[in-house]
This record gives C-alpha cells, structure tokens and sequence, in this order.
C-alpha cells in the first residue's frame, strides 16, 4: 500500500512538472498576433503656377536729400517753420538781416541809372559829330568823331556792368530769404535766431523728398549670373530693358511695397562680389523713411506650372530629399526629389522628373529623365515617422490646403496664448 501511495505521488509530481514546462513554453513563445497597418495622412500634390523668386536686404534712400546752407553772409532774423514739418518748393524756411543788401541793391539800381543816362548823353555827342560831318567834314576831325564813338561805346558798357551788378545785387537780397529747393520733410534747424551765419559755409538744415523712395540692395554674382543664363534663354525679361517688379517689406510691418527696378551698376563691386541694384517705390502713405533696413523679393523666373507639397512632408536623408507615396496597393514608396523654393508659407515646390544616371546595355552611365511624382499620387503628410518603404498602411485621405491651414491656425493661437499669459 505504501508503496503505491509512493508510485502516484511520483506521477502526480511528474505530471505537475510537465504542465508547468508546457505553461512555459507557450509564455515564451506566445502565438503571434497580426499587427493592424499604421495610420497615416495622405494628400495629392497641389498644381499651381509660381515664379521663383530671391529674397535681399536692402536699405532705403531717399531720392533727393539736400543740406540748406545760406548764401550769403548776415545774421539769422527768422525761423518759418517747425522742426520734421513737411515743406513745400520755394517755402521760406530761414530770414536772414537783408538791410545791408537792401542798400548794395538801391545803389546797383542808382547806377544804372547814371550810366543809362551818360550813355544817352555820348550818344547824343556822336550823333552831333556825325551831322557836323555831313554838313562841313572839315568842321570835325576824324580822330574827335573816333573818339565820340569810343565814349558811346564805352558807356553802353557800363551800362551792361550796372545791369550786371544789379543782378548781382537782386540775387543776394533775395538770398536773405532761404528757401526750399524741393517738396520733402525737413530736419531739425541747426542754427538758432541771432547767429551770424556765413555764406556757403553755415549749414542750416537738411531736407528729403519722400515720394519715390529708393532702395538700394546688392546682389552676389552667382545670383546675377544665373539670372543672366535666364535672359538669354528667355526664361525672363532684362530689368535693364523692361521694369521689374519687386516688392519689399521692411521691420516688422506686414505690409509689402511694390516697386520697380530702374537702376543696375555696370560692374560688381570687386571688394565685395556682388553687384549694385536699385529699386523705386511710389511711398504714397509716406511710411518708407530714409535709411530703413528692409527684404526685397526679387522674381527669378517667369510663371511656370507647378507641383506643391507641404515642407514638412519631405524627408532628408544624408542631404538628399525624398517623399513617400502610397501606391495602389496601399504600399509605401520610396520617392527621390529634388526641390525648389517655398511658395507661401509652408509650401515647397517639387520637380516632378529627376535626373539620374543608370547604366544602358554597355554598362555606361548614361543620364535619364525619370518621373518621380505626379499630380495624381498619394503623398504621406503626416505619420512618415510609422512608415517604412515597402510596408503596408491605412491611408487616410486630407486636403493638404486645410492642413496647411489648421497647423498655421494652430500655431498662431498657440503664440497668442504665449503672448497672454506673459
């Protein structure tokens, strides 16, 4: 009986034994589960005609700057306008003591009047001379009618430095009063009333015209060549023959300027590479001040056709771009691109055939022109980080536009919270 009781506990244990290995077994290898596909975001390309464009810095200038300095010599009387007015041409800006200038006019004046009336006086004398002549020529010399002549003549020439000097003396009486030479906004006044100012020494004030206002920027020869390349092939019209438009936004003012391009340098500058370019603006509200930094966006290009994708849709892998496109199968797919710039915000143009070399029959390397997207594809937009070339997803469809939009939306409320809560 013992020995029984001893045999089934051996079996009992044995049999505990082998359920806790099978129980290990299967908790070590567990039977698989298939593993749903990931979820990601899809959206076609979006087809649109963009000019390609470059982005400088540039400083404003204004047209017409000129620094006031008085004409002649006296002490300063009169102030007639107030400190960054805007004047008008010819306004009255500064007066200046005119009495000594009065009395070198009135005596300018006087003699002109003597030497009109000296001239009528030899004139009346030669016009004697020669009656007496025809009448009797022996009752007057040749030599005292010569001479009658000579003081007729002699006085029509003082008669022309009188006038002279008159003008002479107009000018700087008139010059006591300082004007403005053109329409612009003026300065501060540099010399107080009572000061004696000297003639084209003493600076009064300055002035600027405000509309057009010019911007001056530069551009680097690789930029200029290349655009060079683009007007020869036709690609784009020569600002040197045709107004260019650009246009330029300065600081923080989200406004944007449109002006033209009417000035490039004949050479570039060898210090710095790059050669000189001008833009004008109308500045009609007056908002562009001299001396302003600003962004000027210059058109590379002509308007072409296009194929846009979100930027952050494209991928970077050793400094070669790449998107990923599920395919008809919902497989994802591998795309090489090569891309231009971002048009708007948040869009980047992406050439639709890529270069690349492969091999022909030979063995040779031979350049191909190879298709990489198309309007119809289905790029992934988010979750590029859950899929993998190759591997099958869940494509959910979304309109890249309203992406774009959303995540702008979102980012704008979110800075705007920040601002608040500060």
């Amino acid at each position: 009986m013992s020995v029984l009781r001893s045999v089934l506990g051996t079996c009992v244990i044995l049999l505990a034994a082998m359920t806790v290995a099978v129980t290990g077994c299967n908790e070590k290898n567990p039977k698989a589960v298939a593993t749903p596909p990931a979820v990601v975001m899809v959206s076609k390309p979006i087809e649109r005609k963009v000019t390609d464009y470059q982005v400088f810095t540039a400083r404003t200038q204004a047209v017409q700057s000129v620094d006031i300095k008085a004409r002649v010599t006296g002490f300063l009387t009169k102030l007639c306008f107030k400190d960054g007015d805007e004047v008008k041409e010819n306004q009255v800006l500064f007066e200046i003591d005119d009495r000594p200038y009065k009395a070198a006019l009135d005596m300018a004046k006087a003699n002109l009047e003597f030497t009109k009336a000296a001239l009528i006086k030899s004139q009346a004398e030669y016009e004697i001379g020669i009656a007496v002549q025809k009448q009797d020529k022996g009752a007057i010399s040749e030599q005292d009618l010569v001479k009658r002549l000579g003081s007729r003549d002699e006085s029509k020439a003082s008669v022309d430095k009188a006038k002279a000097a008159l003008e002479n003396a107009q000018l700087n009486f008139d010059w006591c009063k300082v004007t403005s030479p053109l329409s612009g906004r003026i300065n501060r006044h540099f010399v107080d009333v009572g000061n004696l100012v000297s003639q084209d020494v003493t600076l009064l004030t300055n002035i600027v015209s405000l509309k057009p206002t010019w911007a001056y920027f530069d551009v680097d020869q690789n930029t200029a060549l290349r655009f060079g390349v683009e007007v020869k092939e036709g690609k784009v019209k020569s600002p040197r023959k045709v107004a260019l438009p650009v246009t330029m936004t300065v600081t923080s003012n989200p406004e944007r300027f449109e002006g033209i391009i009417d000035f490039i340098s004949n050479q570039l500058d060898a210090n710095t590479g790059s050669i000189r370019v001008r833009a004008a603006f109308p500045n009609e509200n007056d908002q562009l001040l001299a001396g302003l930094f600003g962004r000027v966006t210059v058109p590379m290009s002509s308007p072409h056709p296009a194929l846009l994708v979100l930027d952050r849709a494209i991928g970077t892998d050793q400094g070669k771009k790449y998107i990923l496109v599920v395919n008809d199968k919902n497989e994802v797919e591998y795309r090489p691109v090569e891309v231009r710039q971002l048009h708007g915000a948040g869009l980047r143009e992406v050439l639709s055939v890529l270069k690349m070399n492969e091999p022909d029959a030979s063995g040779k390397d031979v350049t191909k022109e190879v298709e990489v997207l198309k309007p119809t594809d289905r790029i992934i937009v988010e979750g590029m980080q859950r899929a993998r070339p190759g591997a099958t997803v869940d494509p959910r469809p979304v309109d890249m536009l309203t992406l774009l939009n959303d995540s702008q939306s979102g980012a704008g409320a979110a800075k705007k919270s920040a601002t608040t809560s500060k």
